[in-house]
């Protein structure tokens, strides 16, 4: 979501609001069209080392590549149906007809590469620490949002975790999905400053810079 990242966001809007309750907020809790404050205060960011937690992240977040951010979100239950709540176990056992079933569930996005890739993702997470590959590369200094200019689509991090994956065997996993699932489990604190849960606020998090 580019309100996340702060890129083609208007100079002149703020990046964060302070709301009726007291507490400032990243701008896009509130104004995106509908009330995301509960995501943004107790999902979005959040510290995440479960494995299958990271895998439902890293699923959605590669299905939301190149659709409206909304389009996924307001799907994640079906999603979760559709791959066993994301347990890699269970996900790695389905099969080519499962594929072809979900190609005809019009409750989730039908991309048949992307279905294809979650089935070959979660087969390596017999073999491989999701949590391990990824928390590697948590950044060491943090990136401060103080405007909307400060927003990036990939970081240094993000394109060196991408290169990790991809020699571990995972599929769909560039750059810029790299760096928007890392936000989104809390390996880099995307939150503007301001907001009640930027490092320069008081969050927890790496040295801020």
């Amino acid at each position: 979501m580019k309100a996340m990242a702060g890129v083609g966001m208007p100079a002149e809007l703020p990046t964060v609001l302070t709301a009726a309750d007291g507490v400032t907020r990243c701008r896009w809790a509130t104004e995106t069209g509908r009330d995301l404050t509960d995501y943004h205060d107790h999902e979005w960011g959040l510290p995440t080392h479960q494995d299958a937690a990271l895998f439902e992240a890293l699923v959605l977040t590669y299905f939301e590549n190149g659709l409206s951010w909304t389009t996924v979100f307001d799907k994640r239950d079906n999603f979760r149906a559709a791959f066993h709540g994301f347990a890699p176990a269970a996900v790695a056992a389905m099969t080519g007809d499962d594929v072809e079933r979900l190609m005809t569930d019009a409750t989730i996005v039908r991309n048949r590469r992307k279905i294809e890739a979650t089935l070959h993702n979660a087969r390596l997470l017999s073999q491989h620490s999701l949590s391990q590959l990824v928390w590697q590369h948590q950044p060491r200094r943090h990136h401060r949002l103080r405007t909307w200019a400060d927003g990036r689509m990939d970081s240094p991090e993000s394109r060196e975790l991408s290169v990790t994956l991809r020699q571990a065997g995972f599929q769909m996993v560039g750059p810029v999905v790299a760096h928007s699932f890392m936000q989104t489990v809390g390996i880099e604190n995307g939150h503007f400053d301001g907001c009640f849960l930027a490092p320069s606020s008081g969050a927890a998090g790496c040295a801020v810079g």
